[in-house]
């Protein structure tokens, strides 16, 4: 119908294709002279001889120069393809922001996937420490006009490490996503591994000192678990640092870090379940944020995917 409810005679019907076509073809040359920047790629960096892999997320009429990027870090053994980084990603481009999600190497070269436990461990908690900041160059050199960095579960907690050893490398700002805490005592440790793998956890931190302070801290050892690998092949110095290391917690190193920080917590998290009780007794600095999905598992799925990323955005924007 025309626009006062009559039918149009033939030639108005003729004469409103023409212009339909018209409209069309001036869209399409439009989109080809001016095409909305957005872009995603696979990326190497190269580490110490070991080649990393990551991957770049621009969002839509985003650049790294103008708009910065936001680096991610996964969780433990896990790697950047993995369900919640890789929302995470799509999400925060929806919502105008640039990601980098990397893959720690743990000792392997362009390790992709989860880690294979049939692969020897001999990798540390810290080694993340050192990666951050290569990536961190890689960006610079790309010339990223500053970085946040978001870290998921073991990736939280070594994230939290980083900015706290390494503030003056921070641009940006720290995220959190349900971090490990690391705050358990050598009791606690000693309960969890026993009722994970089945096993007193005490006779294996003796044979890995044991081997360690004398001429065997290469040799490996098979171990009822390691992590989450079961039956696990494991160097004595990397068993003695995830098991006997005196490392701090995040709620120390949060004291330690001076980039504005903001703490997600999971409401139904299963596997660090208390997050803000614990972040709440131990005290906040002025520059940290904590907030809290409800209902969320450790891994933020289906909807709730969504709303760790308007958290997340809401706290990066810069207006």
């Amino acid at each position: 119908m025309g626009l006062n409810g009559t039918l149009p005679r033939s030639g108005e019907s003729i004469a409103f294709g023409k212009v339909r076509t018209i409209i069309l073809a001036v869209g399409m040359v439009l989109a080809l002279v001016a095409p909305v920047h957005a872009s995603a790629e696979d990326v190497v960096h190269e580490h110490l001889g070991l080649k990393l892999n990551g991957r770049l997320e621009i969002a839509p009429g985003k650049s790294l120069e103008k708009d910065g990027v936001a680096l991610i870090l996964h969780g433990t053994l896990a790697h950047h393809g993995m369900e919640i980084i890789r929302e995470l990603q799509a999400n925060l481009k929806q919502r105008g922001i640039n990601t980098l999600a990397v893959t720690l190497s743990l000792g392997l070269d362009r390790r992709t996937g989860m880690f294979d436990c049939g692969v020897e461990h001999d990798h540390r908690h810290s080694d993340a420490v050192e990666e951050l900041g290569s990536w961190l160059e890689w960006l610079e050199a790309r010339k990223a006009a500053w970085v946040d960095i978001i870290g998921h579960s073991r990736g939280g907690a070594q994230v939290a490490l980083f900015a706290a050893e390494q503030g003056d490398k921070v641009s940006g700002r720290i995220v959190l996503v349900a971090p490990l805490l690391e705050n358990v005592s050598a009791e606690e440790q000693a309960s969890r591994y026993e009722a994970q793998f089945g096993k007193p956890l005490e006779p294996i931190l003796a044979d890995a000192r044991a081997r360690a302070e004398g001429d065997e801290a290469e040799s490996l050892m098979d171990v009822p678990g390691f992590l989450t690998c079961p039956s696990a092949r494991v160097s004595p110095t990397a068993f003695l640092d995830y098991y006997a290391g005196s490392r701090r917690s995040v709620p120390e190193l949060l004291n330690d870090i001076k980039a504005p920080t903001l703490v997600v917590a999971a409401g139904g998290d299963e596997i660090i379940p208390g997050i803000v009780d614990a972040l709440s007794a131990a005290g906040l600095p002025e520059h940290v944020t904590v907030s809290e999905v409800d209902g969320a598992d450790h891994f933020f799925r289906d909807l709730f995917g969504e709303d760790l990323a308007d958290e997340i955005a809401t706290f990066l924007r810069r207006e």
